[in-house]
């Protein structure tokens, strides 16, 4: 991995050129146009690419997004019958995260960033419907762009290339752990602000957080109760059997005793634990 201050001095458009190859060499400029065009509108045909991205020749575009779909900056994303001509069914072309992260190398893309996400299925993430509202009440466009571009500054400063590393998760968590030095976020960043309980509380004010609570936390929390109430309940069981099982000698005849135990005591209380569903058939003891 190379290190952080190799790019130190190295402007952002060369950066840009030399850690994304899509946006380097004699395409640079028509693949841009493609990603910003998808990036802002969401899924398109390769003709709707053609007629929003204003360039001259529909052969141009074919090529350039055959050419970032091998790039692993598009993919089908959804299908349509085109309206034109002999109906046919054609596929629409959408960001990948590869595809996310090279166009967010365009302004107009990480000025709409949130917009980009919404509209681009394949850009999935967990409980992505609630984080989205909530990062539109905690954070503003323009704060949102200067982060975006000092993470994304960050991260090709550490990588070697963008086509080199996996685009999961978990790959683009430990290269941004190790660019972390590089960041510097804004001083007015609204979550710097949220200092004390209360301020914590008046963000329940906002209508998308007050949803993501009621419908993802209470919930979560719910289930959580309930689970460890469960777990305790069968530890209380577990505990009882063990302390009935310490007390047997081997002149008691432990397996009658386990046996008498079970019928008598403990078969009826793990009917109740299991509501009895797991107590219908004929016991083995």
């Amino acid at each position: 991995m190379p290190e952080l201050g190799a790019h130190k001095h190295i402007s952002f458009p060369e950066l840009v050129e030399l850690k994304i190859p899509a946006l380097s060499g004699r395409g640079a400029k028509n693949n841009k146009l493609i990603l910003k065009t998808i990036a802002l509108s969401g899924p398109l045909l390769k003709y709707d690419i053609f007629k929003d991205a204003q360039i001259d020749r529909y052969s141009t575009i074919s090529r350039r997004v055959d050419g970032l779909i091998k790039k692993e900056c598009l993919e089908e994303a959804n299908q349509r019958i085109t309206k034109r001509g002999k109906k046919k069914v054609e596929s629409m072309y959408g960001l990948t995260w590869r595809g996310f992260i090279t166009s967010l190398t365009i302004k107009e893309v990480r000025e709409n960033i949130i917009q980009v996400l919404k509209r681009n299925p394949l850009l999935t993430f967990p409980e992505k419907e609630i984080v989205l509202p909530i990062l539109e009440e905690l954070v503003t466009q323009n704060e949102l762009e200067t982060i975006a571009t000092t993470v994304l500054e960050a991260f090709l400063k550490t990588i070697p290339n963008l086509e080199l590393i996996e685009i999961e998760p978990m790959s683009i968590f430990a290269w941004l752990l190790s660019s972390i030095k590089e960041f510097k976020f804004p001083d007015d960043f609204k979550l710097s602000r949220i200092q004390d309980e209360e301020e914590l509380l008046k963000l329940l004010d906002k209508p998308a957080i007050l949803q993501a609570v009621k419908e993802k936390l209470v919930p979560l929390v719910k289930q959580k109760t309930m689970e460890t109430k469960a777990m305790y309940q069968m530890f209380l069981v577990l505990n009882q059997v063990g302390e009935f099982i310490s007390k047997l000698q081997v002149e008691d005849q432990p397996s009658e005793k386990i046996r008498e135990y079970y019928e008598n005591e403990l078969k009826a209380k793990l009917e109740s634990f299991f509501g009895g569903r797991l107590m219908t058939k004929k016991s083995n003891f």
